[in-house]
């Protein structure tokens, strides 16, 4: 059965599709060259993909409540980042070497007087970088920026959560949403269980193969309030279509200070609804605008830890 990727991107201002896309393309397609080899890359290069764009939505939201948006200054400053993160090998976002690029991003949380970590890894991460407890979140002023960057998705909402069922209706697939773009994900593959309308596609017993999450928001327990079947109970409370869901977190992506998502959704392994749920935790090497964004989803996408899940896929 043919193989398909899904990409669905977060909040923020965006450039157009074609743009954004190729970048998200490049990111993952030079992980996966550099650790993997070339004819990992060119069967993902050949593998069916879509795109769920909502940059125009948010955009025009954003636009009003932020100011004029540069686009030729943002797509520039991407080509940067990107170029940047195309220099390291794959050694230096892990472990030991990952904590010194890191704490010398500039405007790192650790770079700001954060504690030398232990060799053991980022907080809260063992040497493979899953998850080991729950640790001590950003700086509460973040936390509070966060809330607010949150709530705006909200406003673009309706077109995007709703309008985007038909990309996942898909079998044998994997999908890399990153921040909104997870809430937008979770409630069609919600809807696409429980909707009378969608009860065809839950009836032939496909599921997402992998959903990989990347600066995940779906820990935090006012966003779980409004998700999609929030207030049902039981095997209705969660998607059924999903077969494993990995979970991946950046230290300092205050996006997902809730950096895990096992403990909030074991329910659905307890209803047998999925087969595993799993934290991983990395440094994103981001540098935009000349500050650390550990939010950034190229620097998340080029990350060894996430090539290595959709390389795994791929094979």
């Amino acid at each position: 059965m043919a193989k398909r990727i899904i990409m669905v991107h977060g909040r923020g201002f965006k450039p157009d599709q074609e743009v954004f896309e190729q970048s998200w393309v490049e990111a993952i397609g030079h992980g996966l060259e550099r650790d993997r080899g070339a004819d990992v890359r060119a069967e993902f290069e050949s593998c069916a993909r879509a795109f769920a764009y909502f940059g125009d939505a948010s955009n025009e939201y954003l636009r009003d409540r932020r100011g004029p948006y540069d686009r030729e200054a943002d797509i520039a400053d991407r080509r940067r980042c990107l170029d940047t993160l195309r220099q390291f090998e794959a050694r230096d976002f892990l472990g030991e070497r990952g904590l010194d690029h890191y704490e010398n991003t500039p405007g790192s949380e650790q770079s700001h007087g954060g504690a030398r970590r232990s060799r053991r890894g980022p907080p809260g991460m063992d040497r493979s970088g899953r998850a080991r407890d729950r640790v001590q979140g950003p700086r509460s002023a973040r936390i509070l920026e966060s809330r607010q960057r949150l709530r705006e998705p909200r406003c673009v909402g309706d077109s995007p959560r709703s309008s985007h069922p038909r990309s996942l209706r898909v079998t044998t697939s994997c999908s890399s949403p990153t921040a909104s773009g997870t809430l937008i994900a979770y409630d069609n593959l919600w809807k696409l269980s429980h909707y009378v309308e969608h009860r065809d596609v839950f009836e032939t017993g496909h599921k997402l193969t992998r959903w990989i999450t990347l600066g995940c928001p779906l820990g935090n327990p006012t966003v779980r309030k409004n998700l999609k079947g929030h207030r049902a109970s039981g095997v209705r409370q969660y998607p059924a279509n999903i077969r494993e869901w990995v979970n991946v977190a950046a230290v300092g992506d205050y996006i997902s200070h809730d950096r895990t998502v096992r403990d909030d959704y074991r329910a659905m392994l307890e209803h047998g609804l999925i087969e595993s749920i799993e934290d991983r935790r990395i440094y994103n090497l981001a540098v935009r605008y000349g500050k650390s964004n550990p939010h950034h989803g190229v620097g998340y996408l080029i990350h060894p830890t996430v090539i290595a899940l959709i390389g795994d896929w791929l094979s």
